[in-house]
């Protein structure tokens, strides 16, 4: 057994299928089916169910999964020592961010991490908040930005940035003049929402919720340029950042009351740390006292 063949696997499962580990790991889907199927040869046990349209394990490879998990954390965790020999000339960083935060106030954060680290890597993953804890979980990155919902005890926090969220509707709308909105007004109108996963539909799900209130949901995406394209034509009602709203032909209104988003930097509890990484936790904790 190779820890090559341990790393193919589990990228699979991650990925959630052969097509997408094979675009992530940089080899041919071909090489990626054979290098998995002489694993399984080599234990005598079959891993992932292929009968099924979506790659799921088996029994056994659940088993053989969780061990394979803490052996990529220790080798990982053996890579990032190393690295420590080097100092800060070489390094990487990963990142997990959603999507809004990542074209609004991240590229900010990279071009003033890469002045200070020009020898380190930054790769930036963009997904929901839920997405990125699981990952920092695996040890698949190193931290995340998102916004705090509060965090489980496994994961530490350092507060980044609080944004006023608003309501986008385009510039023609009726509501469009108003100094602000209330959640019982957006309650009546269509509603163009992130999908579930995202802290935003949560954020205001919750709120409506609480007001008994429940919301007309006309169409979710996690593609925020389609998000405010929907909403500059007319077809509903979207909530952004109020940084992210810089197209003319969107009207910002704020809530009333103001609705404000906490962002926050998180990493895994008690779990090693790269040098790299350290310097970009500190260098984020800095960034949040002089922002």
């Amino acid at each position: 057994m190779e820890f090559r063949q341990i790393r193919y696997l589990l990228e699979i499962v991650r990925s959630g299928g052969f097509t997408r580990a094979s675009e992530v790991l940089g080899i041919a889907q071909p090489s990626l089916t054979i290098s998995v199927q002489k694993l399984e040869d080599e234990l005598g046990v079959t891993l992932l169910n292929r009968q099924e349209r979506k790659i799921a394990l088996t029994a056994e490879g659940r088993t053989f999964v969780e061990r394979a998990r803490k052996i990529e954390e220790l080798v990982q965790g053996v890579a990032h020592e190393m690295e420590e020999f080097r100092g800060l000339g070489r390094g990487e960083v990963r990142v997990g961010i959603p999507g809004m935060l990542a074209t609004h106030y991240f590229p900010a954060v990279i071009a003033g991490f890469r002045r200070q680290y020009p020898g380190l890597k930054l790769s930036v993953y963009a997904d929901g908040a839920n997405t990125i804890q699981g990952m920092i979980e695996s040890g698949a990155l190193d931290a995340g930005i998102v916004a705090d919902a509060g965090f489980p005890d496994w994961l530490a926090s350092h507060p980044l940035l609080r944004e006023e969220m608003v309501a986008c509707v385009a510039v023609g709308h009726p509501l469009a003049g108003k100094p602000s909105i209330t959640l019982e007004e957006m309650a009546r109108e269509p509603l163009v929402l992130f999908s579930e996963g995202y802290f935003q539909r949560q954020y205001l799900a919750d709120a409506m919720a609480e007001r008994g209130l429940v919301p007309q949901v006309a169409f979710e995406t996690n593609l925020i340029p389609l998000l405010k394209k929907i909403a500059a034509d007319g077809g509903g009602i979207a909530t952004l950042l109020r940084m992210a709203v810089i197209e003319p032909e969107l009207t910002a209104i704020p809530f009333d009351p103001p609705m404000f988003v906490n962002a926050a930097v998180i990493w895994k509890k008690n779990a090693y740390l790269s040098k790299a990484a350290r310097a970009f936790l500190d260098f984020l904790r800095v960034a949040a006292v002089t922002t």
